[in-house]
């Protein structure tokens, strides 16, 4: 009896590293008719490739209930691809019933590829490092390079005999050569000239060119605002970098924290302001957004002690107004970890791009601080 294993129609057949979403639908068949995989009493899929076997996975009989006969629907476990490389693999489909174990295809297994991912052709995760701890981490560097003293010049050989006319004169013995002195200075680490440098220049650029998921805001992760001109900023405190948050304290709630955030928005285009918030009182989309503009599709949302992230999409009618940011009804309001994105989707909160640096640009400077004779730990 021939048996056969195939991918069902317009089934995937290759899968990313990592990517443990991906569902192959399989169909095994018995002299080119559907195999009734429901009476089975055990489903694996056996993986390998050319060096061999490589790992089973059981397959739930529960799950066939709604495929078509014969069909399988086959996912990797989370941590299987990841221990994968890239490359070509092949599968069996091994059922076990009460007459015994049929493995399917009787020919050769069936193929199907593992191919890279955007992490994998980098080869690992860029991440970045505090624009701040950069420079201070650069002033320390600075220091390490020590100036070198320049050696002192070696003794000058002796003469050696004159020989006796007619014949050449053996040539004299030359003198010991100097010790080679310490290698003098090359130079000091301007850290301003490093800041003002076209690669840090670059990064501050970014900003300009911000697509959905960079934070337009800067200064957010110490809460680092500018102080904006309502007269309500008396009732706000500004705490220090350990706290990380700015507490605002007031019996009348009209008071924009949002002044403080000195982003000029485009009238027409759509934002999505969030941040991490508690206190008492209510915040709804009247409250969390640029005057101006449509309230946004924030409900009301009831603050209590408990960190709790919020975010509100809005588009933003005219540029005469202020970011409003404040709770109803409150004589308490903490907010940090704020965030102002293009686009209608509330990601995660990160710093602005000119506030950080890749691996690959701190890499460079390092090489550069112990090119001049200093250390970079």
């Amino acid at each position: 009896m021939t048996k056969t294993l195939d991918f069902a129609y317009e089934t995937p057949q290759e899968v990313k590293v990592g990517d443990d979403e991906t569902t192959f639908t399989l169909v095994c068949k018995n002299e080119d008719l559907p195999v009734d995989l429901t009476t089975a009493k055990l489903i694996t899929v056996k993986i390998g490739n050319r060096s061999g076997y490589l790992r089973g996975q059981l397959i739930s009989i529960d799950s066939l209930a709604k495929l078509p006969t014969g069909q399988f629907n086959f996912s990797f476990d989370k941590d299987t691809l990841a221990n994968f490389p890239t490359g070509n693999y092949c599968l069996e489909v091994w059922v076990t019933d009460a007459q015994g174990t049929s493995i399917y295809p009787s020919g050769n297994p069936l193929n199907f590829i593992v191919t890279t991912n955007i992490e994998n052709s980098s080869g690992a995760t860029i991440t970045t490092i505090a624009f701040d701890d950069f420079v201070k981490t650069m002033n320390k560097a600075a220091s390490t390079i020590a100036k070198g003293d320049k050696g002192d010049k070696g003794d000058k050989g002796d003469k050696g005999d004159k020989g006796d006319k007619g014949d050449t004169g053996a040539t004299g013995i030359q003198g010991p050569k100097g010790d080679k002195g310490d290698k003098g200075d090359t130079g000091t680490v301007d850290n301003d000239g490093l800041i003002s440098a076209p690669a840090f220049q670059s990064l501050q650029t970014q900003v300009n060119n911000s697509a959905v998921g960079t934070n337009l805001l800067v200064g957010t992760a110490k809460c680092d605002f500018t102080f904006g001109d309502n007269s309500g900023t008396s009732n706000v405190q500004k705490y220090d970098d350990e706290t990380n948050y700015i507490q605002y304290t007031s019996n009348t709630p009209t008071d924009y924290m949002g002044s403080w955030w000195k982003l000029t928005p485009k009238s027409g285009q759509v934002y999505t302001l969030s941040a991490d918030i508690c206190g008492n009182g209510y915040i709804s989309g009247g409250y969390f957004h640029y005057e101006g503009s449509d309230a946004g599709s924030l409900d009301q949302v009831n603050l209590t002690n408990d960190w709790q992230r919020i975010s509100n999409t809005f588009r933003v009618n005219t540029t005469s107004g202020s970011w409003v940011a404040y709770a109803n009804n409150s004589t308490l309001l903490k907010i940090k970890n704020v965030k102002i994105e293009k686009g209608s989707v509330a990601t995660d909160w990160c710093p602005n791009p000119a506030e950080t640096l890749t691996q690959s640009d701190y890499a460079k400077i390092k090489a550069a601080i112990v090119a001049l004779g200093g250390t970079l730990s």
